[in-house]
């Protein structure tokens, strides 16, 4: 019985002291509004509950309020005082310690146990997987490149051979790191506004080859994806892939109706291995912008966010299912229009595949298989073909892809030669929708009207219609603009101009200072990347000339009368009630001028955020004056020698001051958490 008693107690003190450790951090975390962490709140609970309990046992014997059986020698509620104040300090103390730790080392940058053991495996393969990339860097030669002091990469301190063997080094040693840095390297080859063209030509030549999967691998992932055998929904399914990457691969197949179709399987794993590879990525970007000039200058941390998303993308397959629904739409509304069109019963000179929802999955993609080449290794093809066809496909493929740009506003982001395909008819088709753009119609307008202005010699109506599609800053030279960008207009007037007006102009808006949004920058990347498709196709072809000859049918689609007069009724009708109250307002305006009644009111603090402020200030404002008040009349009390006395030894002044002292340490540890955090107590912001 005594053993069950002794337990129980033990037990009831457990307990006591686990509640009293939770009051207290909740406590602390609440009196310093803020989110401190229940971990560092506990521990520096317990620590300062440790504390108080030492100095005030010792405390009290050294006094002798107490003797050492644990019988009090002053009266019950004089030591329930110095508890009370004790723990009242401890707490104090406490609060002040936690105030430090959020100082040095906030809430969340330290990842918590938990955190840290699940993360612990993920960071021994992104730390071994790091270390790998940085050798292959070095490898290559590019450990001087990762150097504080590293030179520029638009050659402005480098020989043309350094920069060939630079960027040769570069493409080795992405094509050497695996898929997800083929792929960046590829994105970056299109960024010819950023990268000096003996880089973006190098990595133009990037190409992933990896093994296929065993079929084993793929046949499970297919069973997985269609939640049933694969002979249930397939006649046929091919076990050799048609072509294989890292991140998936593609097979032929029969479907159970007899059309043929390809199935675009992701391999089990890719999600993991990419996503390692992102977080690297992103870690040797941070590095390098943090410390290189050619970095910053380039922003390389917005380009591997901005690429990390678009891949993060592509390995959701119903992203590339949405997109290519899109797309063939787009393509119907053109061809519907298209006055010309194909010779009847031929069939579309481009295509899009069809897709089958029903089959596909966020790994698993099924669509229409379409016999041919890609263009990149369609030259046996192509040489077989006449000139003129070679010409009126190409043509096609501009027309086709401005719809897309400038009428249907959903538009292939990436055709370069491996996304473009000759079929067996010849004809075209477009692959590998994962990466789409898409545009407003104040953008499609805006684009437009640069195409049109372009094609009229008019520099000041080209940068206006620049000026609307991107984001100006507040001090650009618009004249120094016009200029420039009428001296590109010239340069790229004259017959034989070639897709690189568009580069010039993005590197003419992005040196001027203009935000380029990433819509239309996937817009001009996309012009970029289909002029060198177009000069496989036709080597003769003008991509300039030729969108000139066919942005003006365009634009006359997309700003045709009825829609003018559309939007024009739209307008009317949303400001018909402000038109009808509007005599009645001029009427009243007009006689308070005349009796002069007219007035003007303004709000002062009409903003949410404005009222918030000056709440805020004032509270700190208040909080610090009580705070400051409180510690001075403590200072005062506990220094005065007279006054009436508790006990011998303790008098009443000197509670009071330690009470005071302990309000307006509070208020001061909670004016500092506010100041150093940019909160005010009322929850605006301290700006």
């Amino acid at each position: 019985m005594q053993v069950v008693s002794g337990f129980f107690v033990g037990l009831v003190g457990v307990v006591s002291t686990v509640v009293m450790l939770v009051l207290l951090a909740a406590t602390a975390r609440r009196v310093m509004g803020a989110a401190v962490g229940w971990i560092r709140s506990a521990v520096v609970a317990f620590a300062m509950l440790s504390v108080a309990s030492w100095v005030l046992t010792n405390g009290l014997l050294d006094v002798g309020w107490s003797r050492s059986d644990g019988t009090l020698t002053v009266a019950p509620g004089v030591a329930l005082v110095a508890i009370v104040l004790a723990f009242a300090w401890a707490f104090v103390l406490g609060l002040c310690v936690l105030l430090v730790l959020e100082l040095l080392v906030p809430t969340g940058s330290v990842p918590g146990p938990w955190r840290a053991l699940r993360g612990l495996r993920q960071g021994r393969r992104e730390t071994r997987r790091y270390a790998q990339i940085l050798a292959i860097g070095v490898r290559h030669g590019l450990g001087g490149a990762l150097t504080r002091g590293a030179r520029q990469p638009d050659g402005s301190r480098l020989s043309r051979t350094d920069q060939r063997r630079q960027a040769a080094a570069l493409r080795d040693a992405l094509s050497d790191a695996g898929v997800t840095f083929v792929k960046f390297g590829q994105v970056l080859s299109t960024r010819r506004d950023l990268l000096p063209a003996t880089f973006a030509d190098a990595l133009a030549t990037l190409q992933s080859e990896v093994p296929p999967a065993p079929w084993s691998q793929v046949e499970a992932a297919v069973t997985g994806a269609l939640g049933r055998p694969i002979d249930e929904a397939f006649a046929e399914f091919s076990p050799e892939p048609l072509a294989s990457a890292s991140v998936g691969q593609v097979h032929a197949a029969r479907l159970l109706d007899g059309r043929e179709v390809v199935v675009k399987v992701q391999r089990p794993g890719a999600r993991a291995q990419v996503e390692t590879d992102l977080a690297i990525l992103g870690r040797l970007a941070r590095r390098i912008e943090r410390d290189t000039a050619w970095g910053r200058s380039l922003g390389v941390v917005d380009l591997a966010d901005g690429f990390a998303a678009s891949l993060r993308e592509e390995l959701d397959y119903t992203v590339e299912l949405e997109n290519t629904l899109a797309l063939r739409s787009a393509l119907a509304r053109g061809a519907a229009s298209d006055d010309g069109g194909d010779a009847p019963g031929a069939g579309p000179r481009v295509r899009v595949p069809e897709v089958y929802p029903e089959l596909s999955g966020t790994t698993l993609l099924v669509m229409e298989r379409l016999d041919g080449v890609p263009v990149g290794r369609a030259a046996d093809v192509l040489v077989g073909l006449d000139d003129a066809v070679r010409a009126d496909l190409a043509s096609r493929l501009l027309t086709t892809t401005l719809e897309q740009v400038l009428v249907a506003g959903t538009f292939h982001a990436d055709l370069h030669p491996g996304n473009v395909l000759v079929t067996d008819d010849g004809r075209l088709g477009l692959l590998d929708m994962g990466s789409v753009g898409r545009l407003g119609e104040p953008e499609r307008l805006a684009l437009a009207a640069v195409l049109l202005a372009v094609d009229a010699d008019d520099a000041v109506a080209a940068t206006d219609a620049l000026l609307e599609l991107l984001d100006a800053p507040a001090d650009l030279d618009v004249r120094r603009l016009e200029r420039a960008v009428g001296q590109v207009i010239v340069r790229f007037r004259g017959a034989g101009a070639s897709g690189a007006m568009f580069t010039a102009l993005f590197r003419l808006v992005t040196d001027a200072g203009l935000a380029v949004p990433s819509q239309v920058a996937a817009a001009f990347r996309t012009f970029t990347s289909l002029e060198g498709t177009l000069r496989l196709i036709d080597p003769g072809f003008d991509l300039v000339a030729g969108a000139r000859a066919t942005a003006q049918p365009l634009v006359r689609r997309v700003v045709t009368p009825e829609g003018l007069r559309e939007r024009a009724t739209s307008l009317f009708l949303g400001l018909a009630p402000e038109l009808e109250r509007l005599p009645r307002r001029l009427a009243k305006i007009t006689s308070d001028v005349e009796a002069g009644r007219l007035t003007v009111n303004v709000r002062s603090f009409a903003h949410p955020d404005d009222r918030a402020f000056v709440t805020g200030l004032v509270q700190q404002v208040v909080s610090t004056v009580i705070a400051a008040a409180a510690v001075v009349a403590a200072v005062v009390l506990v220094s005065a020698d007279s006054g009436p006395e508790l006990v011998e030894g303790l008098r009443l002044f000197a509670v009071l001051g330690a009470a005071l002292g302990f309000v307006g340490t509070v208020l001061a540890v909670r004016v500092l958490v506010f100041a150093f955090r940019g909160t005010a107590p009322g929850g605006g912001p301290t700006r």
